[in-house]
């Protein structure tokens, strides 16, 4: 557990560096286009590849965390039979989406490996590769998710969750705070 725990964090960590990395890339380049007519001819490709990295990074994120968007009203209705083959079939189809990812990922990434991208001259394959790494990273996720709901008692309850909106959140907080009070 620790080692997920860690590698979680690491995660987190290289999001957020490339996400500041992105903003000084971009502010830089506009600092110099406005007030010296000139700019960074590789900053803005930089920027864009980071940007693919961080979203495909926080795919596996939101869906470690359950944070996906979904439609769970309906199932949550459901029995407790129906609710699990329901969760099921969905995982099922998210692991032939992951495939086709996968599979034109790694396609992409071959195919691109001694494609150069303009300015920075860095193999193609560094933008189309993330897909691979997304694909393998979620296809676990849905696999220990599947084991769960499949052998955890209960546990499909806690997998097909509702989120609600931070305002509705902070209300029952606040609720929860003023029956505690004597």
């Amino acid at each position: 557990m620790k080692k997920i725990a860690k590698f979680e964090s690491a995660v987190s960590n290289l999001m957020a560096l490339f996400l500041a990395l992105m903003g000084i890339l971009v502010f830089s380049n506009v600092v110099l286009r406005y007030f010296f007519n000139s700019g960074l001819t590789w900053a803005e490709e930089m920027s864009r590849f980071l940007f693919v990295w961080v979203v495909f990074l926080g795919a596996i994120g939101a869906l470690k965390e359950n944070n996906h968007l979904g439609f769970s009203t309906l199932v949550q209705a459901l029995p407790p039979v129906l609710k699990k083959l329901c969760y099921i079939v969905s995982n099922i189809l998210m692991i032939l989406c992951l495939w086709a990812l996968f599979e034109g990922s790694l396609n992409m990434t071959l195919l691109t490996t001694d494609n150069l991208s303009p300015s920075m001259g860095v193999p193609l394959a560094f933008m189309y590769g993330i897909g691979i790494i997304t694909s393998v990273g979620m296809f676990l996720i849905i696999c220990c998710n599947l084991y769960r709901a499949l052998f955890v008692q209960g546990a499909v309850d806690k997998l097909v969750v509702m989120k609600e909106s931070e305002d509705e959140i902070a209300l029952e907080t606040e609720l929860a705070k003023g029956e505690n009070k004597p």
